[in-house]
């Protein structure tokens, strides 16, 4: 990611940011509240739009519109809101909605098996 920036009514929430993301990292962002670390996961999984600045996968730009076009990219995100589902697992909640089906059921060994390999 360069250059990004984003503009809210009233309010500058990313001015000229840059991050790099290589394949296999994991990372987590850390900063005061407004700082802009939700605009800019938001921004890099399709759920918000940049005002400039551009997102580069592969040597290829790219602009994801929806979430989706981020998850066929391979770029997902774990929102920090720590009662999702208090109910479930933190498993099932890393992989809330895409979970893997066989026979049109779950695969839970699966799921288990790539939630730990996520969390390493």
């Amino acid at each position: 990611m360069a250059g990004i920036c984003k503009s809210y009514p009233g309010v500058r929430a990313l001015s000229n940011v840059d991050f790099d993301l290589m394949p296999g990292e994991i990372h987590a962002l850390v900063g005061e509240n407004g700082a802009g670390k939700s605009t800019l996961i938001k921004i890099l999984t399709g759920v918000e739009k940049l005002d400039s600045g551009r997102i580069t996968l592969e040597g290829k730009d790219i602009l994801p519109k929806s979430t989706q076009d981020a998850q066929k990219l391979g770029i997902g995100t774990v929102y920090q809101e720590i009662n999702l589902c208090p109910n479930l697992t933190v498993a099932e909640n890393i992989f809330i909605g895409k979970e893997k089906t066989k026979h049109g059921k779950i695969d839970w060994k699966s799921l288990y098996a790539d939630a730990r390999r996520t969390m390493k």
